[in-house]
């Protein structure tokens, strides 16, 4: 089994191989956003990129941030000891694009790493987009890259509601469409057996924004 400091380090490889800038975490106590108390999200350090309101001098980054998830809009604090996913603190990976590319590049990636570099097995791997709502057309987009550009099953790729997939900065700022891979961890029941008929133990894996 890999170390976490061996999966670490071959994500920030595979991508630094594909033109993406190492960029180091940021502090766990942002130095200049008195928005949040810790740094919750890969994307903390970026923010001011996806609001308009700062530049880089790369349109690729990859990073490895460490959070903390114990107020505001992710606050875990009350989920940790309940579950074998929730923790005080992670680390959380992450591969940006800053007007470069877009979905097609980012699910193919991924299904790179997780199947060609790390060899989980593909029947694994389930993929979920958004269905639509609110005004808001279906990701069909995201669904034919996973459909036609991966080695998933076709028909282990979902559509969920806004409440899975339909990321928010926050009550105001950038959301939209987002999409996930998910992998099963064995017999179990599925989370959304109210909409779909499975029987599978998913778990959220790679989220794509």
């Amino acid at each position: 089994m890999k170390s976490s400091k061996q999966i670490r380090q071959e994500f920030i490889s595979f991508f630094e191989e594909r033109g993406h800038r190492f960029v180091r975490s940021a502090p766990v106590v942002p130095n200049d956003d008195p928005t949040l108390l810790f740094s919750n999200s890969g994307m903390a350090q970026f923010k001011e990129v996806f609001l308009g309101t700062g530049v880089r001098d790369y349109n690729r980054a990859v990073n490895s941030q460490k959070c903390i998830r114990a107020s505001g809009k992710h606050n875990d604090l009350e989920d940790v000891g309940h579950d074998n996913y929730h923790h005080t603190f992670f680390e959380m990976l992450g591969n940006w694009s800053f007007g470069d590319y877009f979905k097609k590049e980012a699910i193919e990636w991924a299904w790179e790493l997780m199947t060609g570099v790390w060899g989980l097995p593909k029947d694994k791997l389930w993929a979920t987009v958004f269905e639509g709502g609110d005004g808001v057309a279906p990701d069909e987009e995201a669904e034919n890259f996973w459909r036609k550009s991966t080695g998933i099953n076709p028909d282990q790729v979902l559509r969920f509601d806004k409440k899975d997939n339909f990321w928010e900065m926050g009550e105001v700022g950038p959301c939209g469409p987002c999409s996930e891979l998910h992998i099963d961890l064995g017999e179990g029941t599925c989370p959304h057996s109210d909409k779909h008929d499975c029987s599978v133990n998913l778990e959220g894996c790679w989220r794509f924004v």
